[in-house]
């Protein structure tokens, strides 16, 4: 792509799309670095030819790459969107053509096949990518108009305008693996166009840059979340195992089931919700009430109370897990935010929020 002398026109959407493609499922490294430098590299090609790259990236192009990219870990990832090149046999040739999916394990993201770690890689390549499509955006063209049924529609022209409610809408996603892929989309995207455009500060050349940088530093200053969507499913364990322990005071010591609390039959990982299950309901059930069950026995069912505290050990083992996975995510997502705060170079009035995201990233690095 880099001779001069060679054509350019197999540059098109069929062949960006081939490109984000293996970013997402691919798991050699190696390859993920070449796929994204051609992947650059066809960019800035296109973004050097006015006009060229509206044509070749729609705004439901990228909103479908978009939501390629933040598939929740260990869901399978919907191919329905992807390019898949037209395969046709020659008259001449009478066997059938035997096409195999090396890329089954990654598509179905399953953690037993694929480590999440390889996956988070993709990912981030994949991050990258976008912030390059941002950087070879044409900054500033006039909008241009399509009719479509006898009315006038305006095309999305601005960077701002195509990309702030993507990123906005994941930058405010209760799912950690959204936040950070956002994150780092905004901190790639200010420290590349650092090295294209220094005169400028980006904050000022771009609203978004500056919206961006601002619901960075307001997340580091303020509490983080009570839980992210990815903990869902670990909550929902320990609903279960918290009232699996509860009940077998009912039917392991004979307890009247009517003096067996209810722990709520959905869980709610934000604890807006009334009488919902939340963390702090898994630690009542194994503080506070299993305590007032275990005293109603007196000194009875000494072996079944044996049985039933392996159980509750168990519990407190998933409840510290839960724990500790939080405050995983929550390095990870301070890091990343203030990794992209630094990169937009805004001033906040404190700075100890932001140095203390960066150098608990740097802790747990």
């Amino acid at each position: 792509m880099t001779v001069p002398s060679l054509p350019r026109e197999w540059i098109a959407t069929p062949f960006l799309c081939l490109l984000f493609q293996n970013l997402i499922v691919e798991e050699r490294a190696d390859i993920r670095v070449v796929t994204l430098t051609a992947w650059r590299t066809a960019l800035e090609i296109a973004a050097a030819v006015p006009g060229w790259m509206k044509k070749l990236v729609k705004q439901q192009t990228v909103l479908d790459w978009y939501s390629t990219m933040m598939t929740p870990l260990g869901a399978p990832i919907d191919c329905s969107t992807f390019y898949y090149p037209a395969f046709s046999e020659d008259d001449s040739i009478t066997m059938p053509l035997e096409r195999h999916n090396v890329d089954k394990n990654m598509l179905a993201q399953d953690l037993s096949l694929v480590s999440a770690e390889v996956i988070m890689q993709a990912r981030i390549a994949a991050a990258t990518s976008m912030a390059y499509l941002m950087i070879c955006w044409p900054p500033k063209v006039l909008h241009s108009f399509m009719r479509i049924d006898s009315s006038l529609t305006c095309s999305l022209q601005s960077i701002d305008e195509l990309f702030q409610p993507i990123l906005v809408h994941y930058l405010q996603s209760t799912s950690m693996l959204q936040k950070f892929l956002t994150a780092l989309v905004s901190e790639e995207w200010a420290r590349t166009y650092d090295t294209t455009s220094p005169s400028t500060p980006i904050i000022e050349a771009f609203p978004l840059a500056a919206e961006l940088s601002t619901m960075c530093l307001t997340w580091l200053q303020g509490p983080p979340p009570i839980a992210y969507h990815e903990m869902a499913f670990t909550l929902h364990r320990i609903h279960s195992e918290c009232a699996a322990l509860l009940r077998c005071f009912a039917t392991d010591c004979k307890i009247p089931i009517s003096l067996i609390p209810h722990l709520g039959d959905e869980i709610d990982i934000t604890g807006t919700r009334q009488n919902s299950f939340t963390i702090e309901t898994a630690e009542q059930a194994v503080g506070p009430m299993y305590t007032k069950l275990k005293d109603s026995l007196g000194r009875t069912k000494k072996r079944e109370l044996g049985v039933i505290s392996e159980k509750r050990q168990k519990v407190l083992n998933s409840i510290e897990q839960y724990a500790d996975v939080k405050a995983q995510h929550d390095t990870r997502v301070s890091a990343a935010f203030a990794a992209a705060f630094v990169a937009f170079r805004s001033t906040p009035d404190k700075v100890s929020p932001v140095v203390k995201g960066i150098m608990n990233g740097i802790k747990v690095c």
